[in-house]
């Protein structure tokens, strides 16, 4: 019988150095893997608190090692993006070896992809659970909740505001889908342009203005609850308002391939992601209205603590709850898996039903 095995993938990264922390604080035998053997042993030498910490060193484009790798994993956290290249060939290992697959994407496209993917994963026994970490733990739970109390909404709008840095990864996988702003329009995703949307949102009273994003609730949210349109929105902060209108009149340049190279090069000057000062302080709050057929319309409201630190704590409570066999075959989101409530079972994070009775706007 297999051992109850965790490996997280790209743990030599920002977010990968505090999920291997939080997996080593919560007890889970832990596999720590990458591609680079030399950052490994430095990861491994550094962690005190597991002394003679596995690893593994091995990429993603040689399928049969990468199989090989899996053999006695029975859980993957996959750190290591941007995940439009590499969910993929991670999720095909898993399908080969029966490996229960978790990431911490937010990226559309890798949630529809792998969502498609879900008959076979079911067939072959293993939970396909993309989006482990703050986008999209809190939004799902919180959508759903809203969903199973209201019924029959046909109109979805998530709005955030975030009191956070970025890391680097999280950096690259913006600009790679720099300016493909999209929403969800009678069951299709569809692409907008930036700034074309606005909304605004009660993140805390007033009522603040907000811009159409890019979360990956479009594709999630859907799976969810089966609301057929849904919109994602952004504060309307100074910053960005301004990457809007740049986007609005670089996309072109900024999207082709010397652009990207430019934004790239940007990044990896910058700090690999917010400091433990800064981290200590960062929040996010998160505003979902869901609004039916004959515009009555509800709304709640969460805050979380850091989102990096969230995605750490949560991305682990999943991976344990798998390591325990309380899984679901097939592709899942957080919430058809473990229930809206699984959002209750963290620390620092605030619920609030802003609107509990639906009235017509």
């Amino acid at each position: 019988m297999r051992e109850s095995k965790l490996l997280v993938y790209g743990a030599t990264g920002y977010t990968g150095r505090l999920v291997v922390a939080e997996a080593i604080r919560s007890g889970l035998r832990l596999v720590a893997g990458g591609r680079d053997p030399e950052k490994l042993a430095v990861l491994a030498s550094a962690t005190a608190a597991a002394p003679g910490l596995e690893t593994r060193a091995f990429g993603l484009d040689d399928p049969a090692g990468l199989a090989g790798a899996l053999e006695d994993i029975s859980v993957v956290l996959h750190c290591a993006g941007p995940f439009s290249h590499t969910a993929l060939p991670m999720y095909d290992a898993c399908l080969k070896t029966g490996t229960h697959y978790l990431d911490i994407t937010g990226e559309i496209d890798v949630f529809e992809g792998l969502a498609a993917r879900g008959p076979e994963a079911a067939e072959a026994g293993i939970m396909v659970m993309p989006g482990v970490g703050f986008d999209v733990v809190p939004s799902d739970c919180l959508i759903a909740d809203l969903a199973a109390r209201h019924p029959g909404g046909r109109y979805l709008r998530l709005g955030l505001a975030a009191r956070s840095g970025a890391s680097r990864g999280t950096m690259r996988t913006i600009v790679e889908g720099i300016g493909h702003f999209r929403i969800r329009r009678d069951g299709a995703i569809t692409r907008v342009r930036p700034g074309q949307l606005r909304h605004a949102f009660d993140f805390g009273p007033p009522p603040q203005a907000a811009i159409v994003g890019v979360l990956g609730d479009v594709s999630t949210a859907f799976h969810s609850t089966g609301i057929p349109n849904i919109e994602t929105y952004l504060q309307a902060t100074r910053t960005f308002v301004r990457l809007t209108r740049i986007l609005r009149g670089f996309r072109p340049f900024l999207s082709a391939r010397m652009g990207q190279a430019l934004l790239n090069r940007l990044i990896d000057r910058g700090p690999e992601g917010p400091s433990v000062a800064a981290r200590r302080t960062a929040h996010a709050i998160l505003v979902a209205e869901i609004e039916d057929a004959e515009g009555k319309r509800v709304a709640a409201r969460v805050r979380t603590p850091d989102p990096y630190g969230f995605t750490a704590t949560a991305a682990v409570a999943i991976a344990g709850r798998a390591l325990a066999g309380d899984v679901g075959a097939g592709y899942q989101t957080p919430s058809s898996a473990y229930g809206a409530e699984l959002l209750r079972e963290f620390d620092e994070v605030t619920w609030e039903r802003i609107d509990d009775q639906a009235t017509a706007r």
